[in-house]
């Protein structure tokens, strides 16, 4: 319906009415047909309004039923590509992560190496000082058990000549000649034989105790017993040092090996990663590409809904105040039909 079908018959009523009224006596007829036919204009036109506001209204119906539907399946795809983007923002995270921890145990792997090589070179060099110590200890024992034997010659003559000597004053001899070549004794050696030499003795002579030269050699035996096995422990602690310094190297040896063998799948497996992780991270800029394009795609389908809801609406209004307007028209028309 045009507004201009009733503006003009805004205009027209007028000049039908003042035709009516001047022909009244003479046209009645004619001026009813007319109002009538007005009449009947005004109610097509409204009858118009009502069926175009029907058809919109259903027009209305379809389109919200249709946009509700495209809302809904946009939403799921929007949903559907975040979800993804999540996902491979997920796996970028963890290859970059595993990389992380890839670097970190490859510089500890380097940092073990290097300590296991420093404390072998450490251990190494303190076992060569420590055969030097050895070999010297080996020089001084016997540089110790010579002295003993020049001991015995030094000593048993003299306890010949003096057969009444006490084997206290023997042993307080024997300590004064040992003083004498100390540098061959270690401590321990000495402090057996002195506390050998302190027993209560002092007072004993040769006849009382038996052959003085018997004792002295006991004692000057003891003494060298203990040298002896002071030696033979020295030779095993040395030996079982060398052993263990053996196994320890190695055990250290094996430790280096696997440790080049972590260390090279471990490169091999880092040079995957870094080409995994430069993918992934592609693939997570194409999907969020995706997703945000979707959720533009959801957006823009809410306002263009919105939009078409407002436009059905401001049409309503707009029918609703022709009609309204072509109302009040019948009514004046109705009511110059009663006048006459």
């Amino acid at each position: 319906m045009k507004t201009s079908a009733i503006i003009l018959l805004i205009c027209l009523m007028p000049l039908a009415l003042s035709t009516e009224v001047e022909e009244m006596s003479t046209m009645t007829a004619k001026a009813a047909d007319a109002v009538d036919a007005a009449l009947q204009v005004l109610y097509d036109l409204r009858q118009a309004n009502y069926d175009a506001q029907d058809a919109a209204d259903e027009r209305n119906k379809t389109n919200q039923a249709a946009c509700d539907a495209e809302i809904a399946d946009l939403w799921s795809i929007a949903t559907s590509n975040k979800a993804t983007g999540d996902a491979a923002t997920a796996q970028r995270k963890y290859f970059e992560a595993e990389i992380a921890s890839t670097e970190a145990s490859l510089a500890w792997i380097d940092s073990r190496r290097n300590d296991i090589r420093a404390r072998q070179a450490e251990l190494q060099d303190q076992r060569c000082f420590s055969n030097q110590i050895f070999v010297r200890g080996l020089a001084d024992f016997t540089g110790s058990l010579q002295a003993l034997d020049l001991l015995r010659n030094d000593l048993f003559p003299a306890a010949g000549r003096d057969s009444e000597a006490s084997l206290a004053e023997i042993k307080e001899k024997a300590s004064a000649k040992l003083s004498q070549y100390k540098h061959l004794f270690n401590e321990q050696a000495m402090a057996a034989f002195e506390q050998l030499a302190s027993t209560e003795t002092s007072t004993v002579s040769a006849a009382s105790e038996g052959d003085l030269e018997t004792q002295i050699n006991s004692l000057l035996d003891t003494l060298e017993s203990h040298l002896e096995t002071a030696l033979a422990n020295s030779e095993s602690n040395e030996v079982q040092a060398a052993w263990q310094l053996a196994a320890w190297l190695n055990d250290s040896d094996d430790e280096v090996e696997n440790l080049n063998d972590d260390e090279d799948r471990l490169n091999v497996y880092l040079d995957k990663i870094n080409i995994a992780v430069q993918a992934a991270r592609a693939h997570e800029n194409k999907a969020w590409e995706i997703y945000f394009q979707s959720s533009s795609n959801y957006h823009n389908a809410i306002t263009t809904c919105i939009w078409k809801g407002e436009a059905y609406l401001e049409d309503k209004h707009v029918r609703a105040d022709e009609t309204a307007l072509i109302d009040e028209l019948i009514k004046l028309f109705k009511e110059q039909v009663a006048r006459l």
